[in-house]
Parts: C-alpha cells; structure tokens; sequence
C-alpha cells in the first residue's frame, strides 16, 4: 500500500532531532556552517549532498505582541507523482520505487540536471566522498543524493518520523494521511483562516504533504507549479545518447557529453 508523510508546521518545535536521526541513521557526515546559516535560527542554510532534510525557521510573527507564533517547516525530497528530476535524468538513474523518488548511483553521473530542475532544491551533486563507521559508501563523489524515505538503508518508520517529539512528522498509508491531513486543516482553520495543505495537486500529488498555518507562500513553497516542458530536455537527452556513446563509459567523459548536449541544445532554442 502507498506510504506518505504529513509534516504539520503547527506542531514543529524546531528541535532538529529529524535532522540528527537522518544523519545518524545514514551515516551522514556534519555540515560544516556559520552559527546564523539562514533565516532565523535555520542552520544549514538549505538541504546539500550531505544533508537530506533539515528545519526551516521563517521570520517570527509578531502581530500579537502577547502570543508571537513561531513559524518553523521541516523540509526534504518531496517525492513528486511526477517528477521533474525523473523527466530530464539523461542516465535513467532515477525512478519510482514503492512510489519514491529513488536515485541509483549505479547509474548516476553527476551531470546536475536533477539539481538544476527541481524546483525545491532538493537533490545536489556531492563534491565529496564519505564512508560511514561501519565501512559502508554513503556519499559519493560527482554523484547526486537527497532523501530516499529510508528505503536504501531499510526501516519500517523513516528515522526522522521515528525521533519527533511533537509529531510534527507521521508516517502511514497514503490515503489516511489525506485524511488527517483534512481534519488537522479543519482545526487549524478555527484560529487560522488562511491555513492550508501543500501536496495533494502539486506534480500530480506529492509523498510529503504539508498542513501550513498559512499560504505556501509564506514557507517560500511555489504555487500553481507546473511539470516542465520536456520537448526541449528531449532533444538534449538525444544528443547526449549521440555523444555519450564516444565517452567509454567512463562518467566524467559523460558528464563533458551532457554538458555539450545542453549547450547545443541551450544555442538551438535561443
């Protein structure tokens, strides 16, 4: 049966246990930052190779001088029905697995065309390697990461659901978290009337659905998004088919390839 997140802002503490529990479980080395990375206390600045989901804190509202609401999203892969990243991938190397958006580093060369077409910022090209403490390739260069659900290193609840002490973040059938989703949306409405839910349309229904006390636009999410125009990455991913077949194989010939083919096809639709 299909799985699904709920991440519900209105619960969000802001306690960054999601962040240490994704690291922790994935071997995932720390960041390196500066104390105010991003707005507010957000720290990392934003999602990275080494970082796959993180708490995001927006500017405090302060409109009622005596109760200041604190608003604070946890953010990862969105794990779009129909995703942008799986439609320009050149390599194939990113699919649907169980429903998430799975990237094989088997096939990955690291050409940034995923990183370049998300419109969320989720996945990045890593410019390291890392090996966890247990001997086990985590990270690896020239190749591209972001949250798989837990689904390479297996377990049953995502480690980040597992940790959260508000239950900001659920994890469950697909269907039942629409339904929560609604009945958390009719409550929140009560006190806030522009409350709303992200994820139920966007690219044909995403796998992290989101309950804002607010519009999306409030928490930096793009509205009336559209799939893109795939006519234009059609012809690059020809001409890559083309020039990928003098490269050997060999990933850094294919990423030179990639490149090439985007820029032909870059000068062709000017």
């Amino acid at each position: 049966m299909s799985k699904a997140f709920i991440v519900d802002t209105s619960k969000c503490q802001g306690c960054r246990a999601c962040q240490v529990a994704c690291k922790q479980w994935n071997g995932l080395p720390g960041q390196k930052t500066e104390f105010f990375a991003g707005p507010e206390l957000t720290n990392p600045a934003e999602l990275s190779a080494i970082t796959w989901n993180h708490v995001k804190f927006f500017p405090i509202d302060r409109q009622n001088a005596e109760r200041p609401i604190w608003t604070i999203m946890h953010k990862k892969c969105y794990h779009c029905k129909d995703a942008n990243c799986i439609r320009v991938c050149p390599q194939k190397a990113i699919s649907k697995v169980d429903g998430w958006t799975i990237i094989d580093q088997s096939k990955c060369i690291g050409c940034g065309a995923c990183e370049n077409e998300c419109i969320y910022h989720v996945p990045h090209v890593s410019n390291v390697n890392h090996t966890n403490d247990v001997g086990q390739h985590i990270v690896m260069k020239d190749k591209s990461h972001k949250c798989n659900a837990c689904t390479l290193n297996e377990r049953d609840v995502p480690a980040c659901v597992n940790t959260c002490p508000s239950q900001a973040l659920i994890f469950g059938d697909h269907e039942e978290m629409v339904k929560h989703a609604m009945r958390r949306l009719a409550e929140l409405k009560k006190e806030f009337p522009r409350a709303s839910i992200y994820g139920l349309n966007e690219f044909g229904g995403l796998k992290v659905i989101t309950i804002l006390r607010d519009s999306p636009s409030k928490y930096g999410l793009p509205e009336n998004v559209k799939a893109i125009e795939i006519t234009a990455h059609d012809g690059i991913k020809d001409m890559y088919s083309l020039l990928s077949s003098f490269t050997f194989g060999i990933p850094a010939l294919k990423r030179v390839a990639y490149r090439a083919a985007k820029s032909m096809g870059s000068s062709k639709n000017a």
